[in-house]
């Protein structure tokens, strides 16, 4: 709920607790207080809201709006990254393996979880249990020479 969405709820309580608000006029000008009746003038009641509390409404709404759209790309940002341990002080990690190097079998990890980087140690387990993610590592044979 936005910060507007908290003050109107606010208004709500103070004013129907003190008895402005009947029951039976349950309207969202008068919860905001934009009604003349309201205000005190009496003598123009017509019941509809004036410009500066519309103004206000919408300033409070857009407002709203605003910061949940920030605070809801900031965390998203936060969450798409992927390695957060690994070589973070290169704009590019590039690990290269010799292919002698292999010998029979090698399994490469993709998750970016693993502690003994480029080589799987099973962190992947753990990761896709917390995130429900499906990765797994890269396996890499060599065929066998007759």
């Amino acid at each position: 709920m936005t910060v507007g969405g908290f003050c109107v709820l606010h208004l709500i309580q103070a004013r129907h607790a003190i008895g402005q608000i009947p029951d039976s006029t349950f309207s969202f000008w008068r919860i905001m207080g934009c009604c003349s009746e309201m205000s005190g003038l009496s003598h123009v009641s017509t019941g509809q809201p004036d410009g500066k509390c519309i103004a206000t409404a919408a300033a409070l709404i857009a407002g709203g709006a605003l910061i949940g759209y920030f605070v809801g790309y900031k965390l998203a940002t936060k969450r798409a990254r992927v390695n957060n341990c690994i070589q973070l002080g290169c704009s590019k990690v590039v690990d290269t393996v010799d292919v002698e190097d292999i010998g029979e079998k090698k399994v490469f990890c993709r998750c970016w979880k693993s502690e003994k980087w480029p080589y799987c140690d099973g962190s992947h387990v753990k990761h896709n249990k917390e995130t429900g993610d499906n990765v797994a590592p890269l396996i890499v044979k060599s065929e066998k020479k007759q």
